[in-house]
């Protein structure tokens, strides 16, 4: 109930900035809204970092399991852009994004996400040298995702975006399919570097980047280090996609796979890096993305053990 009730506040924040933008009219702030979603933006991604260096007992885990949970994420996100690559393929005709344009230059393309990694490492570096953040919870990050979603509609509804086509398109069910093959085929593989068993594996993969979820429910099934180790690769998958979503975004054969490897984050934290690095046309197709993933987390994670 509370995972639905989230999923309302976060439509429903988009909706009312949709519903602002039309009452105040769409020629007008936009140069505003740019700003103010920008500087949110950048605002989530500090205090991603954070909310990441909070986590009781995560230099431990870093150490003790770190290796295990990598090797997990690594072979995770190369499994969901062969799928998606696969997927591309098969609607290269019908489906495209409207994309931003990629900077010019081999290095021109990791300058922006390497940027907004740097701002996730910053908040994650200050909150563990630093006793400036002792105040900070959580619940803000939810609340500072609320604001930008609301100028994230402002902004559908300023660019005039037409939602109608992707709302139809067989691409809201199709990716999320595309992306647990790819998860589970990238699992497939974990148990010939780690020494984990395929159930095992397939289990640890299968928060789909929901890594608060998926530590506590494999630990309170009996499994403690499992559940460690499904925790750190989960988080891991969330923050390894803040670096490649304008990496992938870029490449059009691939473009997809920058939603896929957000997992169930593609609904909420990743969604604003989703928007500016794919357009506003992806808005809906992430966040129903997003959607499915996290309402089959709780479901596939006791499946396999």
């Amino acid at each position: 109930m509370g995972t639905l009730l989230y999923l309302a506040q976060l439509f429903g924040s988009l909706l009312l900035g949709s519903l602002t933008a039309k009452v105040i009219g769409k020629d007008k702030l936009n140069s505003l809204t740019t700003k103010a979603l920008n500087i949110t933006l950048y605002m989530l991604l500090f205090f991603m970092g954070v909310n990441s260096g909070s986590i009781e007992n995560i230099s431990e885990k870093l150490l003790t399991i770190g290796l295990d949970a990598l090797i997990a994420t690594v072979f995770v996100i190369l499994g969901c852009i062969v799928s998606s690559f696969f997927l591309s393929l098969l609607l290269k005709e019908k489906f495209s994004s409207k994309k931003s344009t990629p900077q010019k230059g081999s290095l021109g393309r990791f300058k922006t996400p390497l940027m907004l990694v740097g701002v996730v490492i910053l908040g994650f570096i200050a909150v563990m040298t630093t006793n400036y953040f002792n105040w900070f919870d959580s619940s803000y990050i939810e609340i500072i995702l609320y604001v930008l979603l609301f100028f994230v509609g402002m902004e559908m509804v300023q660019n005039g975006v037409n939602l109608i086509p992707i709302l139809k398109s067989p691409m809201m069910l199709l990716l999320p399919i595309s992306t647990i093959v790819g998860t589970y085929l990238g699992a497939l593989f974990i148990p010939f570097a780690t020494s984990y068993t395929v159930n095992q594996s397939l289990a640890l993969v299968s928060g789909f980047g929901w890594y608060s979820l998926s530590g506590i429910l494999i630990s309170g099934m009996g499994d403690p280090q499992l559940g460690a180790v499904s925790f750190l690769s989960n988080l891991m998958r969330e923050s390894f996609a803040f670096l490649l979503i304008p990496l992938l975004a870029s490449f059009s054969r691939i473009s997809y796979s920058a939603v896929s490897v957000a997992g169930a984050t593609s609904m909420d934290v990743t969604l604003p890096l989703l928007k500016r690095s794919l357009g506003n046309t992806i808005v809906p197709l992430a966040i129903t993305h997003g959607v499915i993933m996290s309402l089959l987390a709780p479901l596939f994670i006791p499946l396999w053990l």
